[in-house]
């Protein structure tokens, strides 16, 4: 039962929505060597840092001013943001009067769960009581374009689910510029 538990986990861990890339078919990648990422556009520093992060480790030189001579310019935008959350959910109290088919219900006004995934974390401080904990979701939607003229030439988007916001954003970018540039065939 337990290793079923951990294969459910890991497989909603490593889930997220994907459409594919979209690229312009006669575009030369292999000419693009500097970029600069753009995030007027509302993107936050965490997931600008791992956009400039993945491009470094794919070769390109990333430049921090939007007017250095760049090839490309990545922009990025927030399709989705749910950070992760962890309440205490206290049991209710034991009646041993009440019998196997009556309904309890213990008095809990409405708690919004972040994520998609919620997890019990087990007993908490010894105390009658668990820890419920949901994941952090991402979503993140970026395009590229060429910096001489302007033209999109290059998009995808996906949303990630990680244990945390760390993760998740991490996650979230390697997916989206695995993708890039297009190994043409």
């Amino acid at each position: 039962m337990k290793n079923l538990l951990l294969l459910l986990f890991f497989t909603l861990f490593v889930c997220g929505c994907a459409s594919g890339p979209v690229y312009k078919q006669d575009y030369d990648f292999s000419k693009a060597k500097t970029a600069y990422v753009d995030s007027s556009q509302g993107a936050n520093n965490a997931i600008v840092t791992a956009i400039i992060k993945q491009l470094m480790i794919k070769g390109f030189t990333v430049k921090t001013d939007k007017a250095a001579n760049v090839d490309i310019i990545v922009n990025c935008s927030i399709t989705e943001y749910q950070p992760a959350k962890k309440y205490l959910l206290r049991k209710p109290p034991e009646d041993r009067n009440k019998s196997a088919r009556d309904i309890v219900i213990y008095n809990t006004d409405p708690i919004e769960i972040s994520g998609s995934s919620v997890y019990d974390l087990g007993s908490a401080f010894g105390m009658d009581a668990n820890i419920i904990a949901s994941n952090a979701t991402i979503g993140v939607s970026l395009y590229i374009k060429d910096a001489k003229n302007g033209e999109v030439v290059w998009t995808n988007s996906y949303t990630y689910e990680g244990l945390d916001l760390s993760s998740a954003i991490d996650g979230v970018v390697r997916y989206i510029l695995k993708s890039f540039p297009p190994i043409k065939k």
